[in-house]
């Protein structure tokens, strides 16, 4: 078995490396997304899982199951799923069931069945990338995993066809994808702290001989990255309410439609400058529409990321260690990319080299795929572990013409297949046409150019209704920019493709 897979299964996403030869590679689902929800929805004929299951939860909430790995392989209610799931577990018989309409029957459907959903489409984004008729692989588990959790895991991948090897802890996984054990030459004390959705898990890890222990794990469901989603959107709302005096948590579906904005302006914001955010008839009809920068975002989380940090001081003491004996630090999770975050890690272990080099929330996914490269005796690569990704050597920037500021689309150093949504505001008085102008430079200008112009699009036919355009960017691994500008009262829908020698 020349290839094998690594996967990382959390509460609320998952993610899936390959690796070849000894060196691993994160892969995109049909998307082009690497990291997917881990969320599954119940219709009447189908079952759909991963983004499209996430989209939808507005409509189908009560038929949409989220954290599941929080209750599979549990035998009793114990109080760790959310008590605002539109759809709660319930336990019959010391197995974890979930109600679902399906057409005009309510059906009872296990924890396990909706877990096998997920590794179902997990194993057709693995099946992609080998011949092989064996799909072999490595699970990271997290922390807090108990035994039950673990074989339910394992028994659900194995129902969708996978060849399990092992599963492995979080804070071993990462200490894999960095190489870490391949110094025989010196202990080292790690610190791995992982920023999920729902849980802050801060670990301890003694990596001597190639040995690796896992000394210190402490959890934390008190704060998570839901906490900064929770924290934006208490943000959004009261400055909706002081521009219209309505209240847009008032009810479950306007408070789903906040939540989601305000996840989506997080993560922009873990690489982006500002974000904007925009949501049609968030109340009574009312739209809603804001900018938030980076700089605002941190002085709004600022106290939430502080509490993040609380697990993993706590492990190290526990360890009878101080901050400044830890060698390595790591971060994984997909709230592990906020910078201040980061710089808040940092200074909390000024004596640690930061290891980043690795995305991280896949770097668990990378550590598993490594392990079972192990376990089936693949060579290791003469090089690091990481590979080198083609990125921008400029940032990418989109204007309206007559409009007063431009949109970061891209920063230098993103990487390529890489995707971005902005919501472009029209001049006022809206007129009847407009120009589109994206261009590349250091830093946004409000007169780009001539040189710097990767191109000018024209959009014609605008309405009085019109508000925003909305364009979607997909910058391709051949480094190739696939633009679609949108705008719906006007039924404007256009595509273009600047190519990757333009720029």
């Amino acid at each position: 078995m020349s290839v094998t897979f690594g996967i990382y299964i959390g509460c609320s996403s998952c993610c899936i490396a390959v690796n070849k030869d000894g060196k691993f590679e994160v892969v995109a689902n049909a998307a082009g997304d690497r990291v997917t929800p881990a969320v599954v929805a119940f219709h009447d004929v189908e079952v759909v899982t991963g983004i499209s299951a996430k989209q939808g939860i507005i409509r189908h909430g009560t038929n949409t199951v989220q954290n599941v790995l929080r209750v599979v392989g549990t035998v009793e209610d114990e109080g760790m799923c959310p008590s605002n799931s539109s759809c709660p577990p319930n336990w019959e018989n010391g197995q974890a069931r979930y109600s679902v309409q399906r057409g005009e029957k309510m059906v009872q459907v296990s924890a396990e069945e909706v877990l096998t959903h997920i590794f179902s489409l997990l194993k057709e984004i693995a099946s992609a990338h080998t011949s092989e008729p064996e799909l072999p692989l490595v699970i990271a588990v997290p922390a807090w995993s108990s035994e039950g959790t673990i074989m339910a895991v394992k028994k659900a991948a194995k129902k969708a066809t996978f060849t399990v090897l092992a599963t492995v802890s979080q804070p071993a996984a990462a200490v894999l994808a960095y190489a870490l054990t391949d110094d025989n030459k010196r202990n080292m004390q790690v610190v791995v702290l992982h920023c999920g959705g729902t849980t802050v898990v801060g670990s301890v890890v003694e990596v001597a001989g190639g040995l690796v222990t896992v000394k210190e794990s402490i959890t934390s469901s008190t704060v998570a990255g839901d906490s900064l989603t929770s924290v934006l959107v208490q943000h959004f709302a009261k400055e909706f309410y002081t521009k219209y005096k309505g209240d847009p948590l008032e009810n479950r579906r306007s408070r789903r439609k906040l939540y989601n904005a305000a996840e989506n302006c997080k993560h922009v914001l873990s690489t982006m400058g500002t974000a904007q955010v925009y949501v049609e008839s968030l109340w009574e009809g009312v739209d809603f529409s804001t900018t938030l920068s980076r700089a605002r975002f941190d002085g709004i989380v600022t106290a939430t990321l502080t509490a993040f940090l609380q697990s993993a001081k706590e492990a190290v003491q526990r360890c009878g260690l101080t901050e400044n004996q830890i060698q390595k630090v790591i971060l994984t999770g997909g709230s592990a990319k906020i910078p201040r975050l980061q710089q808040l890690v940092g200074d909390a272990f000024p004596q640690a080299e930061f290891l980043c080099s690795v995305p991280p929330d896949e770097v668990l996914a990378a550590g598993a795929s490594t392990e079972a490269a192990l376990l089936v005796g693949q060579p290791k690569p003469a090089s690091t572990s990481s590979s080198m990704v083609p990125a921008l050597a400029t940032s990418v920037f989109c204007m309206v013409l007559g409009s007063e500021n431009s949109e970061c689309v891209f920063s230098r150093g993103t990487p390529t297949h890489s995707r971005q949504s902005l919501n472009l505001a029209l001049p006022s008085p809206i007129p009847t046409s407009c120009s589109v102008v994206i261009y590349e430079a250091e830093e946004a200008t409000k007169q780009p150019q001539e040189e710097s112009i990767l191109v000018q699009v024209d959009v014609t036919s605008l309405t009085s209704d019109s508000k925003l355009l909305k364009a979607d960017f997909h910058l391709k691994s051949d480094g190739s920019l696939h633009v679609a500008l949108q705008e719906p009262e006007a039924k404007i829908n256009r595509t273009f493709i600047i190519e990757a020698g333009r720029s």
